[in-house]
């Protein structure tokens, strides 16, 4: 399966400039292995242009590889040129249509960049004066110091904006800031993260939704209805219920008949969790999904403690907290669009609410979940004794445990 990550560029001060995106597949984390260059590129550009660049690069630019012989087709008129730049990869050799091409994107408003840019590679040269911006690979320098600085030098004399590629050390990071390099990509700044897809949009939009609004009315009659349509999360169900009742199993054969086992506290747990691990499914970020249902259990833990009676409300603000990081997007961005209650948008955007607090406590509590002292300053603040809050700790972990476990076995045959 393929899907499209972003990786962010960073400038000398250490802010996202801009974006670039590449196809991987899910699996290597890798270009996949065959597809052709056209075809990739292809998919590439009708992602960006589905989800949109201005959503990819929140209002940065995205950068989008592309082969020489696809400069000469016409899917950028799917892409709005204040949005997106082009990085010209795999390029053979210079035609007078490619040089056409190019003149014509810049004259729209393209920003281009040229990839693995060297002085020595001549076929670059005489797309060096219609380009903005070039690349260079720190991991395969052929320059000696004094040539590397005098490269960079010339650059600078002809006003192209200069990215170094592939940084992976500290080391290597001072060494092209010393050197005068404008913008930073790498593994030591930041991996490239996954972009939805458009079966996770979907899954986000419908199921999530759904999930979320039956619990609020407190319908299980409707959960039960939403997790039967999807085959994998009704046999995950079923199957997390005849665990947790193994001496009653041969009673459970319905959804109905699992969820009517079950308080409506633990219906939300295992219905929000699997919403957020099939939104997630095969993207392989295992320990960002167990960290959010962490901070959804503990925060509903908290909230017992603290304000009875939102204890769904903490849990869903826990739960979704750490989207930024699994999927690129602000938590308080994702809870506009799944039209969440207020009170958890305003959660994310301020703090300045209960289920805030609840929120700051939880990342506090997370730096050190054995930490004594840390226990014992959140149960001042919540006026409870350390004890309650160890208590807190210990059940969210092992409700954690219980539904990551039973992802875990049940994902493969869903």
């Amino acid at each position: 399966m393929y899907m499209l990550f972003k990786q962010p560029i960073f400038d000398r001060e250490g802010n996202i400039a801009f974006y670039e995106v590449m196809l991987k597949d899910i699996k290597t984390k890798k270009f996949p292995e065959g597809l052709d260059l056209l075809k990739a590129t292809s998919i590439t550009v009708n992602i960006v242009a589905d989800v949109n660049p201005e959503k990819i690069g929140r209002g940065r630019l995205v950068f989008v590889n592309v082969p020489s012989l696809f400069l000469e087709t016409t899917m950028f008129e799917l892409l709005p040129p204040e949005l997106v730049g082009i990085e010209l990869v795999e390029n053979r050799s210079i035609t007078n249509e490619l040089l056409r091409a190019v003149n014509e994107l810049v004259d729209r408003g393209f920003t281009f960049c040229i990839d693995d840019f060297g002085f020595e590679k001549v076929n670059y040269l005489p797309l060096l004066n219609k380009c903005h911006m070039v690349k260079i690979n720190w991991k395969e320098l052929v320059y000696s110091e004094e040539e590397l600085q005098e490269v960079i030098s010339i650059l600078k004399d002809l006003n192209k904006g200069i990215i170094a590629k592939h940084i992976e050390s500290e080391e290597e990071y001072d060494r092209a800031k010393r050197l005068g390099i404008d913008y930073f990509q790498g593994y030591y700044l930041a991996r490239p993260i996954p972009l939805r897809d458009i079966r996770s949009l979907y899954f986000m939009k419908t199921t999530v939704i759904k999930l979320y609004e039956a619990l609020k009315r407190r319908d299980l009659r409707r959960v039960a209805q939403v997790i039967e349509q999807d085959v994998g999360a009704t046999y995950r169900l079923l199957r997390f219920v005849k665990s947790l009742y193994k001496e009653r199993a041969h009673d459970i054969n319905s959804v109905e008949d699992a969820i009517s086992f079950l308080s409506l506290n633990n219906v939300a747990n295992f219905a929000l969790a699997l919403a957020i691990t099939e939104l997630f499914a095969g993207h392989e970020e295992e320990e960002l999904l167990k960290r959010s249902l962490l901070r959804a259990s503990l925060s509903e833990e908290l909230a017992k403690l603290y304000v009875p009676g939102m204890e769904e409300k903490a849990y869903i603000t826990g739960l979704f907290s750490l989207t930024d990081e699994l999927m690129g997007e602000h938590p308080q961005e994702v809870a506009k669009e799944l039209e969440m209650d207020e009170e958890i948008v305003e959660a994310y955007e301020t703090r300045y609410n209960e289920l805030g607090l609840i929120l700051s406590l939880v990342e506090l509590l997370e730096e050190d979940l054995k930490n004594e002292e840390i226990m014992e300053r959140v149960g001042k603040i919540l006026k409870v004794s350390k004890s309650k809050v160890k208590r807190a700790i210990g059940n969210a972990l092992r409700i954690t445990e219980q539904i990551t476990s039973l992802n875990e076995k049940g994902h493969s045959v869903a």
